[in-house]
């Protein structure tokens, strides 16, 4: 279905959390290390501009006025082992958070398989095989694209705002204040996207599922013809 209602869609949404839960528990502490690598390697990105604007306002003045190299070179050496432990980082992240998603489907795709075994034989006569492969390929490799990229993107964009918002405000509170007011439109906007794509999504998985069952039975239908004939 992709007509749920409002209480439908939330009861939906926290039977989805559960799940979730369930899945992640096992890998808490890959998930807790690479929660960690992943703010460690935000905060390297987001020192880069700091350091630029202490090269500029700081270190090009004392080598204009008083050929004084030390501030230049120290921003230059910090902004280098900064990238250094940035790319480090995030090559860790990406490796352990793949590592991660696997795991996860793994585990999922052993639960729907052996919950579909343990499926009575009525059952199986009245739902059909295309939509249990649905299940199985289409909707779990939606589940695999979210978990290598989405899931990754979100995090950091979410630290990359929380941590310009604390430079902003601690650079000039003004700024960081008519940065916060800029942000209740776009968190309307984000909620409004989120209802909208949530329906959308369930309508294109239904859709796709639908796609699938047609072709599977209708090989299979064709093969019990030609035998038949």
């Amino acid at each position: 279905r992709d007509d749920l209602n409002r209480a439908e869609a939330r009861a939906l949404r926290q039977r989805s959390l559960r799940l979730l839960g369930s899945l992640l528990r096992p890998l808490r502490g890959p998930v807790a290390w690479s929660f960690v690598i992943v703010v460690i390697a935000t905060l390297a990105q987001i020192v880069g501009p700091a350091l630029i604007a202490y090269g500029i306002n700081v270190g090009l003045p004392a080598l204009l006025s008083h050929g004084d190299w030390a501030p230049l070179t120290e921003a230059v050496i910090v902004f280098l082992v900064a990238a250094v432990v940035s790319a480090w980082l995030t090559s860790s992240y990406t490796v352990l958070s793949a590592r991660i998603s696997q795991a996860i489907l793994i585990d999922l795709r052993k639960r729907v398989f052996r919950h579909t075994q343990l499926l009575s034989l009525e059952f199986h006569e009245s739902y059909t095989s295309g939509r249990i492969i649905a299940r199985q390929t289409s909707d779990l490799d939606t589940i695999r694209e979210l978990l290598d990229s989405g899931i990754n993107e979100l995090i950091q964009g979410i630290l990359y705002m929380l941590f310009i918002v604390v430079a902003m405000f601690s650079l000039d509170w003004v700024s960081g204040l008519v940065l916060i007011v800029a942000l209740v439109p776009l968190f309307f906007l984000a909620r409004w996207f989120q209802k909208r794509s949530e329906a959308l999504f369930r309508l294109t998985r239904v859709t796709s599922a639908k796609v699938i069952v047609h072709f599977v039975e209708t090989m299979t239908g064709i093969r019990a013809v030609k035998a038949f004939r």
